[in-house]
C-alpha cells in the first residue's frame, strides 16, 4: 500500500512538470492546449489543463511633435508710426531668422518674398525669438504701437540689448502656425535732389489813383521814379530796392522763398491810396496807408515753386506834377531827420 501512495505522488509531480512544459511550448509556438482532461499513466490520475489568459498593459501612443510655421510680414513703414497702414508695402529681400530664447542657437533663416512675406519653421514647441537683419541704412520703427492690435504692429525691438530681435515667444505643443510676428522698417531712401532756389521777381505797378478809390481805373497813369523796397517780415532787413520806370513798373528780387514785405518810399506831397479795395488783387493797392505798418504791405509768403509775383501794386494819391523823393531813405523805425537840419552839440565848460 505504501508503494502505491509513493507512485501516485511521483505521477502528480510528473503532471505538474508536464503542464509547465505544455505552457512553455504554447508560449513559444503561439498555441495553448484546449481545456480538458489529460490522461496520465496509472490509475486514478487525471490532469486538467485550464485556459490561460495573458494580460498586457495598454500603452498610450505619444504624438510626434509637429513643426510650427512662424511668420509673416516685413513692411515699409512710410510714415514711421509703427502701424501697418493701408498702402504701406511689404519689403522684399529682407533676411529673417529664428533663434532660441537665449539668442545662442540659430534654428533657421529665410528671406522675404516680393510681398514682404516670410515663413520660418520651429522644429518643436518651446521658446524662440525672431530676428530681422536690417538692410543697409535702414532702421526699425517703434514696437507695439498699433494700439494693442498685434496683427498691425511691429514686434521687433528697435533698441537695447534685444535690438533686432522680438521678445521671447513660447510655442505650445498644440500650436501649428503663428502669423502675427511682423517687423516695421524705415528703409534708407536716396534723398530727392533739392531744387536750387530760384530768385523770385516781385512787382509790379505804382499808379496815381486820381479818384482815390484804391482801384486801378482806366486812364490812371503809372508813376515814374518811385522807390520800392523789399524787406524781411520783421522790417529789420532790407533785401532789395528799385525805382519805377516811366510806366510805373518796378521789379525787386527775393533771393529765396520765404516771408517778405514790400515798402514804398512815398514822394513828398503824396500819400497812399486805400488798401485792398474791390476784391481784385490785380487791380488794388497792397500798401498799408496808416498804422504801425504804414508804407509796408502785410507780410506775405513766397512758396518754393513760385518764380514771380506781379500783383504787388501801390496806389498813390495827390502825386505832384514834379516828383520829389525824400533826400534819404527812411528806416522802418522812426522818422529820419531832413538832411539840412542842423544838429547842435552841448557846450563844454571847464
Amino acid at each position: 500500500m505504501t508503494d502505491w501512495v509513493q507512485i501516485r505522488q511521483q505521477v502528480r509531480r510528473l503532471g505538474v512538470i508536464l503542464g509547465a512544459a505544455l505552457l512553455s511550448v504554447s508560449l513559444i509556438f503561439g498555441a495553448l492546449p484546449q481545456p480538458g482532461p489529460v490522461q496520465a499513466a496509472g490509475p486514478e490520475l487525471q490532469l486538467t489543463v485550464l485556459p490561460l489568459t495573458l494580460v498586457f498593459p495598454t500603452l498610450t501612443p505619444t504624438r510626434t511633435p509637429t513643426p510650427i510655421n512662424v511668420g509673416n510680414f516685413i513692411w515699409d513703414d512710410l510714415d514711421g508710426d509703427g502701424r501697418q497702414d493701408a498702402g504701406e508695402p511689404g519689403l522684399a529681400g529682407v533676411q529673417v531668422q529664428l533663434w532660441n530664447a537665449a539668442k545662442s542657437t540659430l534654428y533657421g533663416a529665410t528671406t522675404t518674398n516680393a510681398s514682404g512675406i516670410y515663413t520660418l519653421v520651429a522644429p518643436v514647441p518651446g521658446d524662440y525669438r525672431v530676428r530681422v537683419i536690417l538692410p543697409a541704412g535702414a532702421f526699425f520703427t517703434g514696437k507695439d504701437l498699433a494700439g494693442g492690435d498685434d496683427l498691425l504692429d511691429s514686434d521687433i525691438n528697435s533698441g537695447g540689448l534685444d535690438a533686432g530681435f522680438t521678445d521671447v515667444y513660447t510655442f505650445a505643443s498644440n500650436l501649428i502656425s503663428i502669423t502675427s510676428i511682423d517687423g516695421g522698417i524705415i528703409p534708407f531712401k536716396t534723398p530727392t535732389p533739392t531744387r536750387t532756389p530760384t530768385p523770385i521777381n516781385l512787382g509790379n505797378f505804382v499808379w496815381h489813383d486820381t479818384n482815390a478809390n484804391g482801384i486801378q481805373d482806366a486812364g490812371e497813369p503809372g508813376v515814374a521814379g518811385v522807390i520800392v523796397q523789399l524787406w524781411s517780415p520783421t522790417k529789420t532787413q532790407l533785401y532789395a530796392s528799385a525805382t519805377t520806370n516811366a510806366s510805373g513798373i518796378y521789379t525787386v528780387v527775393a533771393p529765396i522763398p520765404g516771408d517778405y514785405r514790400i515798402r514804398v518810399i512815398v514822394p513828398i506831397g503824396a500819400s497812399i491810396a486805400p488798401k485792398q479795395q474791390g476784391g481784385d488783387a490785380t487791380k488794388d493797392s497792397d500798401i498799408n496807408p496808416s498804422g504801425s505798418n504804414a508804407g509796408f504791405t502785410d507780410s506775405f509768403n513766397i512758396a518754393s515753386n513760385v518764380i514771380s509775383i506781379t500783383s504787388l501794386d501801390i496806389g498813390l494819391l495827390s502825386v505832384p506834377a514834379t516828383l520829389v523823393n525824400p533826400t534819404m531813405t527812411p528806416t522802418p523805425f522812426g522818422t529820419p531827420a531832413p538832411m539840412n537840419q542842423r544838429v547842435y552839440l552841448p557846450a563844454l565848460t571847464r
